[in-house]
Protein backbone atom coordinates (compact mmCIF):
# COMPACT_ATOMS: atom_id res chain seq x y z
CA UNK A 1 0.00 0.00 0.00
CA UNK A 2 0.75 3.60 -0.45
CA UNK A 3 3.99 5.19 2.15
CA UNK A 4 5.13 8.60 3.01
CA UNK A 5 8.15 9.59 4.52
CA UNK A 6 8.70 12.54 6.96
CA UNK A 7 11.38 13.89 8.44
CA UNK A 8 11.51 14.84 12.12
CA UNK A 9 14.11 16.70 14.34
CA UNK A 10 14.59 16.35 18.13
CA UNK A 11 13.64 19.73 19.85
CA UNK A 12 14.48 20.11 23.52
CA UNK A 13 10.94 20.37 24.98
CA UNK A 14 10.88 17.05 23.20
CA UNK A 15 13.65 15.01 25.24
CA UNK A 16 13.83 13.60 28.53
CA UNK A 17 16.76 14.40 31.49
CA UNK A 18 18.93 11.88 29.49
CA UNK A 19 19.01 13.93 26.00
CA UNK A 20 16.44 11.10 24.36
CA UNK A 21 13.38 11.79 22.44
CA UNK A 22 11.08 11.09 25.19
CA UNK A 23 8.96 7.76 24.63
CA UNK A 24 5.58 9.92 24.58
CA UNK A 25 6.52 11.88 22.03
CA UNK A 26 6.70 9.19 19.53
CA UNK A 27 3.39 8.92 19.54
CA UNK A 28 3.09 12.16 18.97
CA UNK A 29 5.15 11.73 16.00
CA UNK A 30 3.24 9.30 14.63
CA UNK A 31 0.17 11.72 14.34
CA UNK A 32 2.35 14.17 12.74
CA UNK A 33 3.43 11.73 10.24
CA UNK A 34 -0.15 10.23 9.93
CA UNK A 35 -1.47 14.09 9.70
CA UNK A 36 1.07 14.52 6.34
CA UNK A 37 0.55 11.24 4.66
CA UNK A 38 -3.55 12.32 4.67
CA UNK A 39 -2.84 15.64 3.69
CA UNK A 40 -0.37 14.81 1.01
CA UNK A 41 -3.30 12.08 -0.01
CA UNK A 42 -5.84 15.01 -0.13
CA UNK A 43 -8.11 13.57 2.46
CA UNK A 44 -7.45 16.12 5.56
CA UNK A 45 -8.39 15.38 9.27
CA UNK A 46 -10.45 18.89 9.43
CA UNK A 47 -12.11 17.54 6.24
CA UNK A 48 -13.29 14.53 7.67
CA UNK A 49 -14.16 16.28 10.88
CA UNK A 50 -16.56 19.58 8.97
CA UNK A 51 -18.33 16.15 7.51
CA UNK A 52 -19.00 14.66 11.07
CA UNK A 53 -16.65 12.09 10.81
CA UNK A 54 -13.86 11.54 13.36
CA UNK A 55 -11.16 9.46 13.41
CA UNK A 56 -9.93 7.91 16.67
CA UNK A 57 -7.43 5.58 17.90
CA UNK A 58 -8.82 2.47 18.58
CA UNK A 59 -5.32 0.12 18.97
CA UNK A 60 -2.14 1.20 19.46
CA UNK A 61 1.14 -0.36 19.76
CA UNK A 62 4.99 0.78 19.90
CA UNK A 63 8.26 -1.20 19.96
CA UNK A 64 11.20 1.39 20.82
CA UNK A 65 14.57 0.07 19.57
CA UNK A 66 17.21 2.97 20.02
CA UNK A 67 17.06 6.38 21.33
CA UNK A 68 16.71 9.44 19.15
CA UNK A 69 18.79 12.11 20.61
CA UNK A 70 18.31 16.20 20.89
CA UNK A 71 18.45 17.67 17.55
CA UNK A 72 19.13 14.39 15.66
CA UNK A 73 16.70 14.04 12.43
CA UNK A 74 15.18 10.70 12.01
CA UNK A 75 12.95 9.82 8.89
CA UNK A 76 9.87 8.52 9.93
CA UNK A 77 7.92 6.29 6.90
CA UNK A 78 4.44 5.91 7.52
CA UNK A 79 2.36 3.31 5.26
CA UNK A 80 -1.24 2.41 5.31
CA UNK A 81 -1.65 -0.82 5.40
CA UNK A 82 -5.54 -1.72 5.72
CA UNK A 83 -8.38 0.19 4.63
CA UNK A 84 -11.54 -0.81 5.45
CA UNK A 85 -15.37 0.13 5.55
CA UNK A 86 -15.28 1.83 8.99
CA UNK A 87 -11.28 1.42 9.57
CA UNK A 88 -7.99 1.99 8.89
CA UNK A 89 -4.77 1.01 9.95
CA UNK A 90 -1.41 2.47 9.58
CA UNK A 91 2.65 1.17 10.26
CA UNK A 92 5.40 3.40 11.21
CA UNK A 93 9.42 2.81 10.72
CA UNK A 94 10.96 5.50 12.82
CA UNK A 95 15.18 5.55 11.37
CA UNK A 96 17.97 8.17 12.61
CA UNK A 97 19.00 10.05 9.51
CA UNK A 98 22.34 9.78 10.59
CA UNK A 99 23.16 6.01 10.79
CA UNK A 100 19.99 4.68 9.48
CA UNK A 101 19.62 2.70 13.04
CA UNK A 102 15.46 1.74 13.58
CA UNK A 103 14.65 3.99 16.57
CA UNK A 104 10.90 2.47 16.69
CA UNK A 105 8.16 0.76 15.06
CA UNK A 106 4.45 1.05 15.24
CA UNK A 107 1.06 0.48 14.78
CA UNK A 108 -2.41 2.04 14.78
CA UNK A 109 -5.94 1.20 14.33
CA UNK A 110 -8.41 4.09 13.54
CA UNK A 111 -12.19 3.79 13.47
CA UNK A 112 -14.45 5.97 11.58
CA UNK A 113 -17.11 7.70 14.29
CA UNK A 114 -20.01 10.20 14.46
CA UNK A 115 -19.55 12.96 16.54
CA UNK A 116 -22.34 10.53 18.76
CA UNK A 117 -19.20 7.97 19.00
CA UNK A 118 -21.30 5.91 16.64
CA UNK A 119 -19.02 3.59 14.45
CA UNK A 120 -19.39 4.80 10.75
CA UNK A 121 -18.37 3.93 7.32
CA UNK A 122 -15.96 6.16 5.29
CA UNK A 123 -16.91 7.37 1.70
CA UNK A 124 -15.78 5.89 -1.37
CA UNK A 125 -13.87 8.85 -1.91
CA UNK A 126 -11.90 9.25 1.40
CA UNK A 127 -11.21 5.63 1.00
CA UNK A 128 -9.73 5.40 -2.94
CA UNK A 129 -7.71 9.22 -2.22
CA UNK A 130 -5.98 7.16 1.33
CA UNK A 131 -4.98 3.69 -0.81
CA UNK A 132 -5.29 5.03 -4.45
CA UNK A 133 -2.65 4.84 -6.71
CA UNK A 134 0.78 4.76 -5.09
CA UNK A 135 2.10 7.85 -3.04
CA UNK A 136 5.32 9.36 -4.06
CA UNK A 137 7.34 9.12 -1.53
CA UNK A 138 8.44 12.67 -0.62
CA UNK A 139 10.76 13.89 2.28
CA UNK A 140 9.63 16.89 4.07
CA UNK A 141 11.13 18.26 6.86
CA UNK A 142 8.67 18.85 9.80
CA UNK A 143 9.66 21.00 12.96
Amino acid sequence: MAESVVRMRAHYAEVDRMGFLHHSNHLRWFERGREEFCRRRGAVYRELEDAGVLVVVADLEVAYRSPIRYEELADLTVALRAVGHASLVFEYALRRVEDGALAATGRTRHAFVTREGRVTRVGHDVARRLSGPELETRLGELG
